[in-house]
């Protein structure tokens, strides 16, 4: 997966948390929502290894780069509301963006999100503690604010000889005929793994190559430098010669 698809992915598992709250990555346009918390989402460097670890996919390399995402998380919030017991009224507003914040650390510890990460074949640590930045609260909007930082883990896919092939390329089949082609369906979702599994991985799992490719948004790459294929052989002579 590429960054984008990261970072959307871990920001659709933060709003899936904070329903009642508006989550934005920073840097963006916005509007403040006075009346509903703001969870802003910083995401940091890319860290990912020099060189890949390769697998052959129909005759084609195929690099896989661990990678990693730093993501700094600001919950700005107005805190909870302090009751008076005689009246009712609420008389102020304790900080309470820390417990707030530390309560969505054990969201992303649970069975829930560690089956989340396990279907999207991802990862996510928390690094650090979570700090109370209250006493640097520069916007007029909210009174508190705390801040949290994970590393979220994935992996980015060079595929074809010139590493330009756009990931959607990988093709896996779905079990499933097409009734009028008579030819198997394949999808760009791979299987979820229900079991463990020693020895031989059965064949009906392993995805196949179709070439698809795309300019990056910066005119990087090109058609030609897309066509371009890896060189294999399929016979080799074998010739023994002994040393007297």
């Amino acid at each position: 997966m590429r960054v984008e698809q990261a970072k959307s992915l871990f920001q659709a598992l933060t709003q899936s948390y904070f329903g009642g709250a508006n989550v934005v990555f920073a840097n963006q346009s916005r509007t403040p929502m006075q009346k509903i918390p703001l969870v802003l989402l910083t995401p940091g460097p890319v860290h990912r290894p020099s060189a890949p670890v390769y697998e052959v996919i129909s005759g084609e390399r195929v690099g896989n780069y661990l990678s990693r995402l730093s993501i700094t998380i600001d919950l700005f919030t107005n805190g909870a509301p302090v009751v008076d017991e005689e009246s009712g009224a609420i008389v102020a507003y304790a900080d309470s963006s820390e417990d707030d914040l530390l309560a969505f650390a054990d969201f992303l510890g649970s069975d829930y999100t560690v089956d989340w990460c396990h279907k999207n074949d991802v990862s996510i640590l928390i690094d650090g503690d979570v700090q109370c930045l209250t006493a640097v609260v520069n916007d007029t909007t909210y009174q508190y604010r705390s801040r949290m930082t994970v590393m979220f883990y994935f992996t980015q896919r060079a595929i074809g000889r010139t590493a330009v092939l756009k990931e959607s390329s990988l093709k896996y089949p779905t079990g499933e005929i097409d009734p009028e082609t008579g030819e198997p369906v394949y999808t760009t979702e791979p299987p979820v793994e229900t079991e463990s599994q020693t020895g031989d991985w059965p064949q009906k799992g392993d995805p196949v190559l179709r070439p698809e490719f795309a300019e990056t948004d910066s005119g990087g790459g090109t058609k030609d430098l897309a066509d371009e294929e890896t060189g294999y052989f399929t016979e080799a002579e074998v010739k023994e010669e002994k040393v007297q």
